[in-house]
């Protein structure tokens, strides 16, 4: 129990921070949306991470078969994707032949995504716990096809995708290590979970911080 709460603790305040920085760059008039979406995507990881905090300070598990808090990953994720799909993708990517490789390619990020789940779904978890967790496994999977996408796709003017590089591979790291993350508390796994926690909150630290320089960079 203590070892979730200080896990839960610490990734919220990292979220906290991105989202208090970002929120002051990006959550304001005719600021890119793509920036913003990123942002409240954060702010979904933040609130999520809230809602459990306070179910472990009142005696409560986050272990269930449900509870409201890991709908925030999933929150974060759907921002992630939506950003990608409607603000990025269309501009490198016209659906022709000659991308048809790069797309091809990133289907490894929803391949790893679903085999990660595997290992959950064969977990002591009730079935309940299974179906929440494949549920929110999908929009982790969505987004890191274009994660992965955007990562290998050449570039276009104005180096949109190549700003951005680096922000979709540490979001890709964001989305296996919350997968981790639901496989160690699955199989109550301590050690690794000890281990992710604190990737996860360097990755969640370092993710707004890292998309400012790239979204900086294509404005200048």
């Amino acid at each position: 129990m203590k070892l979730l709460f200080a896990e839960n603790l610490a990734v919220l305040l990292c979220a906290a921070g991105g989202l208090i920085y970002g929120g002051g760059r990006y959550l304001r008039r005719k600021q890119p949306l793509y920036a913003s979406m990123i942002v409240l995507g954060v702010g979904c990881v933040m609130l999520g991470r809230m809602y459990q905090c306070v179910r472990l300070l009142t005696g409560y598990g986050i272990t269930e078969n449900f509870q409201v808090g890991i709908l925030g990953i999933a929150g974060a994720f759907l921002f992630f994707f939506s950003s990608n799909f409607a603000q990025i993708d269309s501009l490198v990517d016209d659906g022709g032949p000659e991308f048809a490789r790069y797309r091809y390619i990133a289907l490894l990020g929803p391949i790893l995504i679903a085999a990660l789940y595997v290992a959950v779904a064969l977990s002591p978890v009730q079935p309940v716990g299974k179906l929440v967790r494949a549920v929110v496994s999908v929009p982790i999977g969505a987004s890191c096809y274009y994660h992965v996408k955007h990562m290998i796709v050449p570039d276009v003017d104005y180096g949109v995708v190549r700003c951005l590089r680096r922000f979709n591979g540490l979001t890709l790291i964001f989305g296996i290590l919350c997968m981790l993350e639901m496989l160690a508390l699955a199989w109550s796994l301590e050690l690794p979970l000890l281990v992710v926690s604190v990737l996860l909150c360097a990755v969640c630290g370092a993710m707004i911080p890292v998309m400012d320089r790239g979204v900086q960079t294509w404005r200048t």
